[in-house]
């Protein structure tokens, strides 16, 4: 899995400067711990988001997470079946949206971000090194809530600055537009 998730993040193309940084220090974060995906591993893990766009490509799934109380792209924590951080993604969107229709669009990773995840439940302060891949679903299928988020949305690309304008979703926006001219 180390070797896997390291070869597609050093073939990743930087969308800017931060990503790149940010893909360094995945490589590192990676480098430094025997099961990075460990959601114990007090300083962090990696995580796997999946962006999910209708197949028109026109809108994108988001969930409004309960705990963090804000609209996001679905994803998660690894769990030990998971053989990749790809397959967490695979896993978390069918999960989080109940959608059977959902299908991974390509196995390059999309985007990646490293964001601090505040204290919960008696874990501490720590990061997300989130690793996201595009996917792509039928808008028309019943989506289903889980006891992980408090609303599932389809929302159309143009409005998404006006539910979460966080620098990491707005790099998915674009480089996901880019991926669908492709």
């Amino acid at each position: 899995m180390k070797i896997s998730t390291i070869a597609q993040l050093r073939e990743m193309t930087p969308f800017e400067d931060i990503e790149k940084e940010m893909i360094h220090k995945m490589i590192n974060f990676i480098n430094a711990y025997e099961n990075p995906m460990d959601q114990k591993l007090e300083v962090g893990h990696l995580t796997g988001s999946a962006w999910i766009v209708n197949k028109e490509r026109t809108k994108a799934l988001f969930t409004y997470h309960t705990k963090l109380g804000m609209w996001l792209q679905l994803g998660g924590h690894a769990e030990v079946e998971d053989e990749s951080i790809k397959h967490t993604a695979i896993r978390e969107a069918y999960e989080e949206s109940g959608l059977e229709s959902v299908k991974l669009v390509s196995e390059d990773i999309l985007s990646v971000d490293i964001h601090m995840i505040p204290r919960q439940k008696g874990f501490p302060d720590h990061l997300h090194y989130d690793i996201q891949f595009l996917f792509e679903a039928d808008e028309n299928e019943t989506l289903v809530i889980t006891s992980e988020s408090n609303d599932l949305k389809w929302i159309s690309l143009e409005d998404i600055p006006s539910y979460n304008n966080e620098k990491s979703i707005m790099r998915m926006l674009e480089k996901g537009k880019i991926v669908y001219k492709e």
